[in-house]
């Protein structure tokens, strides 16, 4: 995770490891070459998505969001977000068209450093969103 060229050196499983990947390019564009060759044509591990999305890997340091209220509200999504453990509280609204990754983009643009990643917790769930799971609609969720 400290530098993405050594994904060069890595054996082939963790090569095809696609949060592996995923933290290899955030560290170090070029890392996607020693990718495995699927994961190469993968849209979510271009440099371009990497740079855009919001959401940590499992095993990093960033700070835990917790939506507690995400609702579908006259064509907008309504979403109530505590930022940290006994943190900030802050209300929103998303287009009905916004995925995952538009609001973790928010919650970051809203309350924390752009520069951030973090994890996103959703109602009913108990593990933070994936980070490959960036462009899931959040019609999904609700």
């Amino acid at each position: 995770r400290q530098h993405g060229h050594a994904l060069g050196l890595a054996d082939d499983p963790l090569k095809a490891d696609r949060e592996l990947v995923l933290e290899a390019v955030r560290q170090n564009g070029w890392a996607l070459q020693w990718g495995a060759d699927p994961l190469r044509a993968d849209p979510l591990l271009s440099p371009e998505a990497v740079a855009v999305n919001p959401f940590a890997v499992q095993g990093s340091r960033f700070l835990v969001c917790t939506v507690f209220e995400l609702s579908a509200v006259e064509g907008t999504f309504r979403f109530r977000v505590a930022v940290g453990l006994g943190g900030k509280e802050f209300a929103g609204e998303l287009p009905h068209s916004s995925t995952l990754g538009d609001l973790g983009r928010c919650i970051l643009a809203s309350a924390l450093d752009q520069k951030q990643r973090l994890y996103l917790i959703l109602p009913s769930r108990e593990i933070p969103v994936s980070a490959l799971d960036v462009e899931q609609p959040l019609a999904d969720f609700v």
